[in-house]
């Protein structure tokens, strides 16, 4: 009987401590609100601001900088959006019997045709957001275009991850 008293004593303690512990728990999260993390956007404005700080650029020079870029950008969004569309063509094919090789090959060299002319776009875009540079500023530019490009290069072959599992 005393042994059965002393077990219910310890249970009761245990669910008041567990009841306490849920309480406190329950409290923490409503007083204190997680704060989230600033989320990264794109970011366009980061390479503004990047333009500012290590190039230099004053707020003429972002105003026309930017006006560069909306223009530019629309065109290449435009080609990317047409490559996006030519590549979903292929795919499309891919489930059809029979497709000519030549109608594929035909299909790949638009694709070439429209990512030569994103790439020249990019370079009128580049040449031109220079001749906003002063020449002080066209050394630290140059550099920071070049880390850009250079981030985005492919990967070697051994660094790509596996492709998908052929369908049976």
């Amino acid at each position: 009987m005393t042994q059965s008293r002393s077990v219910n004593k310890v249970l009761v303690f245990i669910i008041i401590l567990l009841l306490l512990t849920n309480i406190l728990v329950v409290g923490y999260f409503l007083c204190c609100p997680k704060k989230k993390p600033e989320q990264k956007s794109k970011d366009k404005d980061g390479f503004v601001t990047a333009l500012r700080n290590k190039v230099g650029f004053n707020d003429e020079q972002v105003t026309r900088f930017t006006e560069l870029r909306k223009t530019y950008w629309d065109d290449a969004k435009r080609k990317m959006d047409e490559i996006l569309s030519v590549k979903n063509t292929i795919l499309d094919l891919n489930r059809q019997e029979g497709t000519p090789d030549s109608v594929i090959e035909k299909l790949a060299d638009s694709i070439g045709g429209l990512q030569k002319q994103v790439e020249i776009n990019l370079y009128k875009h580049v040449r031109a957001t220079r001749k906003i540079c002063t020449p002080e500023q066209r050394p630290v530019y140059d550099s920071l275009i070049r880390n850009m490009i250079n981030k985005g290069k492919s990967k070697k072959p051994g660094d790509a991850p596996p492709p998908p599992p052929k369908e049976k």
